[in-house]
């Protein structure tokens, strides 16, 4: 007889939280949302815990909403994180293109939400950066890294993904 999996352990009181944050965040940003246009990335690299032992593929896609031209706010989801590979992490997002540079730009990136997971669910922040490389006008590559961390655990991560601007 084939065994399903256990249902994810989620504590309400936490979550409601995080999501009040969100519509704050996003109330704060409202005067900004009529100029504000779409920007949609994905991206697929690895994650691993502390001094790179257990790597594991992991992905996310994101939608953003392009603030000015350097400055990017969102929501981000996938499939891994430092807990595991099977973790489904819903992050709040922020790029920041910093002004060196016109076709390869230096970025600073930072998340923070809540992962859904077997063992191990609660909040997730990371912070990190990489590039952003031009590759026509509406669109990019991206090369990222960053520091993530969860309660006790924490790790690296590394991913190469697709910008696109609407």
């Amino acid at each position: 007889m084939a065994r399903g999996l256990p249902p994810f352990r989620i504590r309400v009181p936490e979550f409601i939280r995080f999501a009040w944050a969100g519509a704050l965040a996003i109330a704060l940003l409202s005067p900004s949302l009529s100029e504000a246009s779409l920007v949609l990335t994905g991206s697929m690299g690895s994650n691993s815990r502390e001094h790179f032992r257990g790597a594991m593929f992991a992905y996310s896609a994101a939608g953003y909403l392009k603030i000015d031209d350097m400055t990017l706010v969102g929501v981000q989801s996938g499939q891994g994180s430092v807990v595991g590979g099977d973790a489904i992490p819903l992050l709040g997002s922020a790029i920041v293109r910093l002004p060196i540079g016109r076709i390869v730009l230096p970025i600073a990136t930072g998340d923070v939400g809540y992962v859904f997971a077997d063992t191990h669910a609660g909040l997730l922040w990371r912070a990190g950066g990489g590039f952003d490389i031009r590759n026509g006008r509406h669109s990019s590559f991206l090369l990222q890294g960053a520091y993530e961390r969860q309660s006790s655990r924490a790790g690296w991560l590394g991913r190469l993904g697709l910008l696109l601007e609407f």
